[in-house]
């Protein structure tokens, strides 16, 4: 297989007003593949090639247009003649804003190509504490949430024979540390698109390349694919419904990939630390739980959950989505969101990458009420519109870090595009 999270489609599709696609690895699952060209570890999603990968910021400074990568920066052979991803060595996965087993690429990737497999989850204590305005920068209730997503995490793998190992500090300093203790040749991750999440995979490339380990990005938690875009990002519509209308008429989604159904022992070597509690991040317990809004119940943290509320909002949503008649959007948003069901109020989970967007929009679209209809729904709508945010962020974030450098864009998005090398 070459490529990250390969591209897939039924033979003859073409549904939904939208270009559906199937992605697997190593499964063929009766689908006709797409030929596509391979693609490297490290590469931008700025240059006008079809594979783009995260590296952006939000930013305060004005934005400007970022340059075009130079294809001899892109030019890497395929993803399977990688050194790190060869059988039978050691990969760490850090986990980050992906905190699940279905729909990962990097776990994905890392099951296919190393026989050892070590997930990592940091708890950075730049993520808690106050910011420069005074406010908290992690909220109790917040990191309540989060804490609860790691256990659920950590739950998951340790069913599938895995476990989580859990550390607070900053990633650049306990990551290596892990790499040479254990051996690990490779750390496979998910690319972040804003500022601070970026200042942090520079300083990891930085401390693993000086470590002797590769660094190895991977794109998720949007619906549509960097890669399956219609346009380079550096180009794309910087309206939105400019952008909607292209996306839909020319962008494919892929599906989700399929959750392992076992994974390797972590190595006996490391201990799997325990989860620090809310005091233990300076933080107060919750006066109380969180209160219900509007008989809506409290939100839980965790894959399980997210899931869980996925399949409750489509089936109470498709009675009235299908009296409404789907359609239109707007049919969809005043009699298919009525009540408790106002809305999918997925967002929490989607922020910590409890629940993927494409998997949401697969089991919209495998459910009878939506069916040929999806893409007039208000959530297929949302998704689009999370969409365009962050990959606006990746047309003009990297300004202000490259800014902050003190470098050049240009020289400063070379460098992140080859860190992982």
């Amino acid at each position: 297989m070459q490529g990250h999270d390969a591209a897939f489609v039924p033979a003859g599709s073409s549904a939904f007003g939208v270009k559906v696609t199937s992605s697997a690895t190593g499964r063929n699952n009766g689908v006709k593949a797409v030929s596509t060209a391979s693609t490297p570890a490290s590469f931008s999603p700025l240059t006008a090639s079809a594979h783009s990968v995260a590296i952006g910021a939000t930013t305060g400074v004005a934005p400007t247009p970022m340059p075009v990568m130079l294809p001899s920066l892109c030019d890497f052979g395929p993803f399977s003649e990688s050194p790190a991803g060869r059988k039978g060595g050691k990969v760490l996965v850090w986990f980050r804003s992906d905190l699940r087993v279905h729909d990962n690429p990097a776990l994905t990737h890392a099951l296919e190509e190393a026989g050892t497999v070590v997930p990592v989850y940091c708890f950075d204590p730049r993520q808690f504490g106050k910011t420069s305005f005074g406010f908290e920068k992690t909220g109790r209730y917040r990191a309540k949430f989060l804490i609860e997503s790691v256990t659920g995490l950590r739950d998951s793998l340790r069913k599938l024979g895995s476990d989580l190992i859990v550390r607070s500090g900053r990633p650049e300093d306990t990551l290596p540390e892990l790499c040479r203790r254990l051996g690990v040749s490779s750390v496979f991750y998910h690319q972040e698109v804003t500022y601070e999440e970026q200042e942090v995979e520079q300083a990891l490339a930085e401390s693993l390349k000086a470590a002797g380990v590769d660094f190895k990005p991977f794109w998720a938690n949007t619906l549509y694919h960097s890669e399956d875009l219609p346009f380079a990002v550096q180009d794309m519509p910087d309206v939105y419904t400019a952008y909607r209308e292209s996306v839909e008429s020319g962008g494919e989604i892929r599906s989700p990939l399929p959750s392992p159904t076992e994974m390797p022992t972590v190595p006996s070597a490391v201990k799997a630390g325990p989860i620090p509690s809310l005091k233990e991040l300076g933080l107060a317990e919750p006066v109380g739980e969180m209160a219900a809004v509007g008989g809506v119940g409290t939100f839980t943290g965790g894959e399980a959950e997210a899931m869980r509320r996925l399949s409750s909002y489509i089936a109470s949503v498709g009675e009235k989505a299908a009296a409404a008649g789907l359609n239109s959007r707007a049919s969809t948003s005043s009699a298919a969101h009525m009540g408790a069901d106002f809305s999918c109020k997925i967002s929490p989970w989607l922020a910590l990458g409890c629940v993927s967007p494409r998997q949401i929009y697969q089991d919209l679209r495998s459910s009878a009420a939506a069916g040929a209809a999806v893409a007039k729904t208000t959530t297929f709508f949302e998704l689009v519109w999370r969409d365009f945010f962050r990959f606006i962020t990746l047309k003009y974030g990297s300004v202000r870090l490259a800014a902050k450098s003190g470098k050049k864009a240009t020289t400063h998005v070379r460098a992140l595009a080859t860190a992982g090398r």
